[in-house]
């Protein structure tokens, strides 16, 4: 394993925040956005190839390669004022395997680096409409911590469970009695498949508090604004979206009970239309992708919604 343990960096009370891909990518965003607009330094990373599983090959001119290994890297912002240092843990990928292992790793560069707290950030899908101000969910890892969260404007989660790392590594950081907390930022049911910005600056904006730090959020709100406008577009063109997002009663339990049928359904509908939309532009450059567009609308049965656009590249082509 190559890793920066051995490295002496002197860091001073210093707090860990670790994100993964995720719903919405909500902890990735929030973590991300802190780390570049704070100037974090890349100080190294883990290896851990024998975690993850490739998906296949890539292939280049007749050549296949392998694709590389999820990146698992460390950063390091060290603060100029009487706040404590801050390491940043992000991870491109959660391991497909020995995700105990994993995080016990991660524990042990935080335990090297004197690391006194560590956060987590996620996703909590609920009944809310994406344009709406999330609420941010909180669990700890030991019951000082839980007492400390009353201060803040979150919710303690009550009986549930947290996936992936963004919990897990709550769990194995109080086995070695390190506390920590995972933020959890509500997003609309029909948008989890897609950026949520908006609820990963509800996150930000609680552990700014929490760490005492001020962050710009003017490069936030302009990504909100454009994902509010594609969310916009897609509800406009998926009927379910739709549907789902205008008998929504926010937190009813018929909400939540429909929502959860939906989700999957909603989740595919998008995927196929951001295909469609990129065959579209592909299609406006390179006339030979035609076949391929038309053939894609008919396997989805979109074609009789897509059909006046579709002609209209013709028509385009022949002005």
């Amino acid at each position: 394993m190559a890793s920066i343990l051995g490295e002496n960096f002197n860091l001073r009370n210093a707090t860990m925040i670790a994100a993964w891909p995720g719903m919405g990518h909500v902890g990735v965003g929030a973590a991300g956005y802190l780390k570049e607009m704070l100037g974090a330094v890349d100080v190294g990373g883990l290896e851990l190839p024998e975690l993850f599983d490739l998906p296949g090959v890539f292939v280049e001119k007749g050549l296949a390669q392998l694709p590389k290994f999820p990146e698992s890297k460390f950063y390091i912002w060290r603060n100029s004022n009487a706040g404590g240092d801050l390491v940043f843990f992000l991870g491109e990928s959660q391991p497909s395997r020995k995700g105990y292992d994993y995080a016990a790793k991660v524990l042990d560069v935080a335990q090297e680096l004197n690391v006194q707290r560590i956060y987590t950030c996620a996703a909590a899908p609920a009944a809310i409409r994406h344009r709406q101000k999330p609420r941010i969910l909180a669990v700890a890892n030991n019951p000082e911590l839980v007492e400390y969260l009353r201060k803040y404007q979150v919710i303690l989660m009550g009986d549930g469970s947290i996936s992936g790392m963004n919990g897990l590594l709550l769990g194995v950081a109080a086995e070695r009695n390190v506390g920590a907390i995972c933020l959890l930022g509500q997003l609309p049911y029909y948008t989890v498949t897609i950026p949520n910005p908006r609820s990963s600056k509800a996150v930000l904006e609680i552990l700014c508090k929490m760490l005492d730090i001020d962050v710009d959020m003017d490069n936030m709100d302009s990504l909100i604004k454009d994902a509010d406008n594609e969310i916009d577009q897609l509800v406009k063109s998926s009927e379910q979206m739709e549907e789902m997002m205008t008998n929504m009663t926010p937190e009813s339990p018929q909400a939540l009970s429909d929502a959860s049928d939906k989700v999957k359904s909603i989740e595919d509908d998008i995927k196929s239309r951001r295909h469609i939309e990129a065959l579209f532009k592909q299609t406006e450059q390179d006339r030979s992708k035609v076949g391929e567009l038309k053939a894609e609308l008919d396997r989805l049965d979109l074609f009789k919604e897509y059909e006046d656009r579709f002609l209209g590249l013709f028509k385009k082509g022949n002005q």
